[in-house]
């Protein structure tokens, strides 16, 4: 008796095995497959509040037909420094072209950081990030195109994508051939247009 409830198990375990392997292999097609076939891809982080009370968010956008880089921030952004402004106390992210979340009731839900808090340093990276963004001469590209380091930065400070709604940002550089390029840190670059 005990051997055949022994055999079943391994056989048990062996299926399930089998069954897991197949799953992930149609999860990575089909992830390969929505990436092949979509032509931008963009999203929107939430930042906070300004002293007047209007929300401000980055968005990021790229496209593949014409390899562009885009981020912007909405107006409002400078006054984010400003004491009397509510940053964000998690990260709220969505995609480009999808109903906007209620802010408000995603920020009180949670009182304490739940992550992805934004802070002063968040502000002046993304600062940084616009900058080097619009460095079309700089190493942050290779040969008209973003690089790869450049738009992981961008994505993971941003909208790093979502397996459900969208692609992720590491599908982005694995299926659109997002050039390599040369190692740089944010901080490394000035702050100024003309990197």
């Amino acid at each position: 008796m005990y051997k055949d409830v022994h055999g079943f198990n391994d056989f048990l375990l062996n299926e399930q095995k089998k069954i897991k392997h197949r799953n992930s292999f149609t999860f990575n097609q089909k992830v390969k497959q929505k990436a092949i076939n979509q032509n931008v891809y963009g999203g929107k982080r939430f930042l906070g509040h300004t002293p007047s009370n209007k929300e401000v968010w980055v968005s990021m956008r790229y496209s593949k037909k014409d390899s562009t880089l885009q981020v912007r921030v909405d107006s409002g952004f400078n006054q984010l420094f400003k004491d009397e402004a509510v940053l964000a106390n998690r990260r709220l992210v969505m995609k480009l072209g999808t109903k906007k979340p209620d802010v408000k009731k995603h920020m009180n839900s949670f009182k304490k950081n739940a992550g992805g808090e934004v802070t002063i340093r968040t502000l002046n990276y993304i600062n940084n990030l616009i900058s080097i963004v619009n460095s079309k001469n700089s190493k942050a590209y290779s040969n008209n195109k973003p690089t790869s380091l450049l738009f992981q930065y961008v994505s993971s400070i941003i909208y790093e994508g979502d397996t459900e709604k969208d692609i992720r940002w590491s599908d982005v550089i694995k299926f659109w051939d997002l050039p390599s390029g040369e190692y740089f840190t944010v901080d490394s670059f000035p702050e100024s247009l003309d990197n």
